[in-house]
């Protein structure tokens, strides 16, 4: 606890005496990737700094809410307003391959802050607040927010940053269901709340407000459904399928559940089809296997129970290829 608190305190520190900070996330953006980027992004403001929302990937439907308040640039957008020096926070990304704007913006950042909680992370920044064990890094941007108002006496959190971080929370934690869900986790929705987070709007707007599309693009998906073994559960998900129902590549990540909530199931796997020979693997687990260790495998990471990697090759070989080392594991 004691070297989280420093690496907290370092982190502070660094803002503190700095002023142009580039904030960005992970490629597929989620809750969690949106809400602690921007719960950071509004703190940046509010402590007078210069900050740009830097993403070269599009929000789900169902996070647009948050994302439209603000200024998204893409990488050639921020290179046009040639900033000579600043300094890039990754939030939720456990892989530097994996942050959502280029090389460039990478490499000509005087320093690389990463605050994270994939247990796969190498510690890739110069400076890093990892925690493996929190429920969400929105939890992790709450717990910097909360330290810097007991250290400074600055109460940081108004709204729009409560509700961007209770998004994070939600989404990472399944609504308060996943195993990383631990008392923290509540006290902190409980302090958010209070702080004005605009519980119903997120729940409405994340939860319940899918197209019709959406649901017709799932029973598709459906019925590749196949079970293995009893204990694996997998889904197909096509270009074709996401063209015919006029659906993105970012809006249907919810669909890997239907793998995973089957009785019997240990193992839920999506498959989803980006382009000709590159397909997207989200792992979910529901007792003892650990995915993440699967999805390193090939190159990706992630949490114990919910990871995810690139299989560059036709669906119908990747699935092969995961569905091999998952047996393994169970």
């Amino acid at each position: 606890m004691r070297n989280m608190i420093t690496n907290i305190d370092n982190i502070i520190d660094f803002i503190k005496g700095s002023n142009d900070f580039v904030v960005t996330s992970h490629i597929s953006p989620d809750g969690d990737n949106i809400g602690s980027t921007l719960g950071i992004y509004y703190a940046l403001q509010k402590l007078g700094k210069n900050v740009y929302y830097v993403l070269d990937d599009n929000a789900p439907l169902n996070l647009r809410f948050l994302v439209d308040k603000v200024n998204r640039l893409s990488s050639a957008d921020f290179n046009i307003l040639n900033i000579d020096k600043y300094n890039l926070i990754a939030l939720d990304c456990g892989d530097k391959s994996r942050v959502c704007v280029s090389e460039e913006i990478k490499n000509n950042a005087k320093k690389i802050i990463c605050i994270d909680h994939h247990a796969s992370n190498d510690a890739y920044g110069d400076l890093n607040y990892i925690d493996a064990d929190a429920s969400s890094t929105s939890e992790l941007v709450y717990n910097l927010l909360s330290r810097l108002n007991e250290r400074e006496n600055i109460s940081i959190i108004n709204e729009e940053i409560a509700t961007a971080l209770y998004t994070g929370l939600v989404t990472d934690t399944g609504n308060f269901s996943y195993s990383s869900t631990h008392p923290s986790s509540f006290e902190m929705a409980k302090e958010l709340l209070s702080l004005g987070a605009r519980k119903d709007e997120i729940i409405q707007r994340v939860f319940q407000s899918n197209s019709y599309n959406y649901y017709k693009l799932l029973g598709e998906a459906l019925n590749t459904l196949e079970i293995i073994d009893t204990k694996i559960a997998c889904i197909n998900l096509t270009i074709d399928m996401l063209q015919r129902n006029n659906m993105s590549f970012n809006d249907v990540d919810g669909v890997t559940t239907y793998t995973r909530d089957i009785d019997g199931v240990e193992v839920g796997i999506l498959l989803k089809e980006k382009k000709e020979n590159e397909v997207k693997v989200s792992l979910r687990s529901k007792n003892y296997v650990n995915v993440s260790k699967i999805a390193q495998g090939f190159n990706g990471g992630g949490h114990i129970r919910a990871a995810g990697c690139t299989i560059y090759d036709t669906v119908e070989n990747a699935k092969k290829k995961i569905l091999e080392a998952v047996l393994k594991e169970i």
